[in-house]
């Protein structure tokens, strides 16, 4: 990834005609006051008259802190993932309505995401029987999770709906306890629910991925991609901070890169990189224990690899350490997270 791609939390690189466009007609369609949605956050209504009109992370957590506070139920997230594919337009609703599966669906969602939900970093693991889709925060912003959370699954599974014209056939492990508005979660996005798991996964078995659409169509497929691509090439920002430390943490995990050692690699000082990672409103060190996580989860899940193992590949000076910091990262030991799995 090339450094001047990163996105900054200042950086003007979110496409207001998307989700603040949608918040701001939803509140005008409920009667709700604009000016208490838009207040402090430097977008002004006259904005949405711009065609190419971007803001930025922080001008984006300030308006979703406001739509929350100010949305009188607590299905805000739901509503607005309903309205995600009709809302788009363009290649990217081309280049999903045109899918043959939802694996090719997904895969292309991936790859394009930031164009339309740049607050998502995604990773997908594989099994024999299953696909793991894992869903994590690329601009930080940990106080907004479940919100942004809520919006991305509802959205996948209201596009789900869309195009295969069958239910919602897939598990949801969430990563906060099960909250008060759960009739909100069994009404859009079903009952196959994990609460209080250590991250956001994804999980579909590998005959619900491959099951075909019925709009299916190569070329038009083809066509979205290729102009998509271009577009997203030429973007001026392609990911955020929080997402490219995570993601080079993750890519060199053996080698427990410190915050000085991804300074450098990111060309900053270690006092500006740990300033920018607090305007997202995170530390190095909470990324550095979600990459870590991560692996861990992984080594467990699809390798079934020890304690030992793992502490050695992320490490720990003992087993005894590792078992430490998964407890402290989970709230359980690796020994209650495997039984778990196998119940």
């Amino acid at each position: 990834m090339k450094l001047t791609a990163i996105a900054y939390a200042d950086d003007k690189c979110i496409d207001s005609q998307l989700l603040v466009a949608n918040l701001v007609a939803l509140f005008r369609l409920r009667g709700l006051s604009t000016a208490s949605l838009l207040a402090g956050s430097a977008i002004f209504e006259q904005d949405f008259c711009q065609a190419e009109h971007k803001i930025s992370p922080l001008q984006l957590a300030k308006l979703v802190s406001n739509a929350i506070k100010s949305w009188p139920t607590d299905d805000l997230a739901f509503i607005l993932g309903q309205q995600w594919l009709p809302a788009q337009s363009g290649q990217l609703s081309q280049g999903l309505l045109c899918s043959e599966d939802l694996d090719q669906a997904q895969r292309f969602w991936q790859r394009y995401h930031w164009l339309v939900q740049p607050w998502l970093q995604i990773s997908r693991w594989q099994t024999a029987e299953q696909q793991h889709l894992l869903l994590q925060q690329d601009l930080g912003m940990p106080q907004l999770q479940r919100f942004f959370i809520e919006l991305s699954l509802s959205s996948l599974v209201s596009s789900y709906k869309r195009l295969s014209r069958c239910r919602w056939q897939g598990q949801f492990s969430l990563p906060y306890s099960a909250p008060s508005n759960i009739d909100q979660y069994y009404k859009y996005l079903g009952d196959e629910l994990k609460f209080n798991q250590p991250i956001c996964v994804v999980s579909v078995n590998q005959s619900t991925l491959k099951q075909a659409f019925e709009l299916h169509n190569s070329q038009g497929f083809l066509q979205a991609q290729r102009q998509l691509r271009r577009q997203y090439l030429n973007a001026d920002r392609r990911i955020g901070l929080p997402a490219t430390i995570r993601a080079l943490l993750l890519r060199q995990i053996h080698a427990n890169l410190s915050l000085p050692d991804v300074a450098q690699q990111l060309c900053l000082s270690p006092a500006t990189l740990k300033r920018r990672l607090k305007a997202f409103s995170i530390s190095f060190q909470q990324l550095q224990d979600e990459a870590k996580l991560q692996h861990a989860i992984y080594l467990i899940v699809i390798n079934g690899d020890s304690n030992l193992h793992i502490a050695k590949q992320l490490k720990f000076a003992d087993s005894n350490n590792f078992r430490r910091s998964f407890k402290r990262w989970t709230g359980q030991l690796p020994s209650q997270f495997r039984y778990w799995l196998s119940n």
